[in-house]
């Protein structure tokens, strides 16, 4: 992974926190161990039960409309 942007947490309740972000991984394909992986550990360290994970591929071409301008 090269970047994070779009990062938001919030909490649902008083006992659940949600999150979401994009991910840029350049030359990964659709991984699910690597999402379950990162899920487990956004659980375990920060108590965050409920992310939703956008991956990009990074590709200059189609740059994502939310990303920061210096990473464009």
């Amino acid at each position: 992974m090269t970047e994070v942007h779009d990062l938001h947490i919030w909490a649902i309740s008083t006992t659940e926190t949600a999150l979401t972000a994009h991910l840029v991984r350049p030359g990964a394909t659709a991984d699910d161990g690597f999402l379950a992986a990162l899920g487990g550990e956004l659980r375990a360290r920060f108590g965050i039960g409920h992310a939703t994970l956008q991956v990009e591929g990074g590709d200059p071409a189609h740059p994502c409309a939310l990303a920061p301008a210096e990473t464009l």
